[in-house]
Formats: structure tokens, sequence, C-alpha cells
């Protein structure tokens, strides 16, 4: 699995693409690249979806 950040270099996608594809902000895709916020668990599902399973989260669980 790739973290968003890894999808978005693979994919070629940039924050404002991510972003409207995600639809938020490009201030929330901001966050949660820099691990500022996780997003909610709906939107995890939907950035599953959206990246067909090659983002799955397991970058924003607690590291420990």
């Amino acid at each position: 699995m790739a973290s968003l950040r890894e999808w978005m270099d693979k994919t070629d996608i940039d924050i404002f693409e991510a972003a409207r594809a995600f639809g938020v902000s490009i201030h929330a895709v901001r966050k949660w690249l820099r691990g500022e916020r996780i997003p909610r668990t709906a939107m995890q599902s939907k950035i599953r979806k959206i990246t067909k399973g090659q983002v799955d989260g397991s970058d924003w669980l607690p590291k420990g």
C-alpha cells in the first residue's frame, strides 16, 4: 500500500487535483499530507475507493 503522498507522486496528481477528486479543500489535503489532521472515517473510505485501494489509510494510524 502507498501513502497518500506516494500515490499522488506515482499518479502525477497535484494537491489541487487531489482536493477536487476527494471533494475537499486544498487546505484539508495539505494538512493530511503534513500529518496535522487525519481524514474522517468516511473520507478515508472515499480515498480508498478513489485510489482503488492503493491508499488504505494505514499511514494515518498512530505509530508505536
